[in-house]
């Protein structure tokens, strides 16, 4: 094999590590755990991390909106958790996925529980979608940037739920 060929195999076969790599990354992050309360009813809502790539479809159909926090960001924080993909109930052992049976269609009717809530649960939920795709991420790159010795160790699990709680406690990750 002459050189070019050989170093054309090892770049590709780095790419391809690399995408197996990112791969294993996405897979490997849990949801964030929001609970609330629903009349007496303590329940979890676990929300999904979605692929890069789904997100930013997600976010192209709701541009910013007039909200303080959606001028910092490309889209409406509000609308994308209204929206969000995935979402699970959980109320005791029972898991409810969120699709109902409508005139003999599958309907996900997140967006419909979500416009009922109290605005300090849904607050928590913008959080959890803000944690999983804006902050985790830059402080995953941030940290990578920082990282002294072998750049094949892992960084270790940042904790998205202890950010959610913090915030949802009235904290201010920014400070």
């Amino acid at each position: 094999m002459s050189k070019i060929k050989e170093l054309i195999e090892k770049q590709k076969q780095f790419t391809e590590e690399l995408v197996a790599e990112s791969k294993a990354y996405y897979e490997a992050i849990e949801p964030v755990e929001v609970e609330t309360v629903f009349g007496e009813t303590p329940a979890t809502f676990r929300v999904p991390f979605v692929h890069p790539h789904e997100f930013n479809e997600l976010t192209e159909r709701f541009p910013p909106g007039r909200s303080p926090i959606d001028a910092s960001l490309w889209f409406s924080l509000d609308k994308v958790a209204m929206n969000y993909p995935g979402m699970t109930l959980v109320v005791g052992d029972e898991v409810d996925d969120l699709y109902r049976v409508r005139d003999k269609e599958a309907v996900y009717i997140w967006p419909e529980i979500y416009k009922e809530m109290p605005p300090e649960d849904a607050q928590n939920f913008r959080m959890a979608v803000w944690a999983l795709h804006i902050w985790e991420p830059k402080q995953r790159r941030e940290a990578k940037k920082e990282r002294d010795g072998d750049p094949a160790e892992e960084v270790g699990d940042l904790p998205l739920e202890e950010l959610v709680d913090f915030i949802a406690e009235g904290g201010d990750p920014n400070a």
